[in-house]
């Protein structure tokens, strides 16, 4: 599997270069692997982490939140842009 880091969050807001984003992002050779583990930092008032485990092969997401709400991801989780990345 592979542990996406939010590490590179702020290269992205900032529009590193590929060549810097290649350079942090390279070594976890996520692209090869059936797993994705993504922590995500939900913009809220209230601080918290939600994870989410991406089984690429079977497509499925698996969202916990430490905050136990699910109404509010049915309209976060992208289902169709999920299913481009993994058709590549």
């Amino acid at each position: 599997c592979a542990i996406l880091s939010t590490h590179n969050l702020p290269h992205i807001q900032h529009h590193a270069s590929n060549d810097i984003l290649w350079q942090t992002m390279s070594w976890c050779l996520y692209w090869e692997k059936n797993i994705w583990i993504i922590p995500i930092h939900p913009p809220s008032l209230v601080e918290h982490w939600v994870l989410c485990i991406a089984h690429l092969s079977t497509k499925q997401l698996h969202l916990f939140d430490s905050f136990g709400d699910q109404k509010g991801w049915k309209v976060d989780i992208k289902v169709s842009g999920l299913s481009c990345i993994c058709h590549h």
